[in-house]
């Protein structure tokens, strides 16, 4: 299979096409089990206690996150490799920053499942008065994690928002949406921000849809390789 202009598709771009609609994939998955399990509670021993409470749905939780942190690793190793990045028609920031993201929410999701695993029975939960501080330790760094890796993908989208303007034509459309959901996914240290979160969250989902969905048909590949023969004085 080739390009509109004869140029061989890049495996590559189609791997990290499919593994990021993985990843957006298990990012909901992840969504809808946090969302069931109840956990995201003000205080820590009544998160720990709706844990125990659903261990299996905050399980698959985790374990979810976990993999869309190593899908989406993956997604950006290959990123890396495509002639597209190689020849700076992309950033080479978008798929470290990426990858940053990914091990980020990995590790978050390590602890998520670390969580779920340390929990004691609910019958027990209920009758706790204190959270341990093994326990403390790891919820903070899993909340710590999972922030630093949704607002490394916002990082990611900003650097992809300069490249996606300068190539013009249908890309550069994508560009403002690009630029206005990073600084948006920055908020993410913000707790006021709830709202914010929530909407971001899911623009990032269907961000990643997109993308992965321009990857797989070649429609990135066949704009930049238009490009090879068109005057870019100034592109890179």
């Amino acid at each position: 299979m080739t390009t509109a202009v004869g140029r061989p598709r890049d495996p590559a771009v189609r791997r990290a096409g499919l593994l990021l609609l993985l990843t957006a994939a298990a990012t909901v998955a992840m969504v809808f089990a946090r969302v069931a399990a109840d956990a995201d509670q003000p205080d820590l021993l009544e998160s720990v206690r709706a844990i125990a409470a659903n261990k299996a749905v905050y399980s698959a939780s985790g374990a979810a996150r976990l993999v869309s942190g190593l899908t989406l690793i993956a997604a950006a190793s290959f990123l890396w490799s495509t002639w597209v990045v190689r020849e700076r028609f992309g950033s080479p920031l978008v798929p470290l920053l990426l990858a940053v993201s990914g091990a980020f929410t990995a590790v978050s999701g390590a602890c998520a499942l670390a969580l779920a695993a340390s929990a004691p029975a609910a019958s027990e939960a209920a009758a706790l008065g204190a959270v341990d501080a093994s326990t403390e330790a790891i919820a903070n760094v899993r909340w710590a994690t999972g922030a630093a890796g949704f607002a490394a993908a916002g990082l990611a989208l900003l650097a992809a928002a300069q490249r996606q303007w300068k190539a013009g034509g249908a890309i550069r459309r994508i560009a403002p949406g690009s630029l206005a959901l990073g600084i948006a996914m920055q908020f993410i240290w913000v707790d006021a921000a709830t709202i914010l979160h929530r909407i971001s969250g899911i623009a990032f989902v269907l961000w990643l849809v997109a993308i992965a969905l321009m990857l797989l048909t070649g429609r990135v590949e066949r704009h930049f390789a238009a490009m090879q023969d068109s005057p870019r004085e100034g592109y890179r």
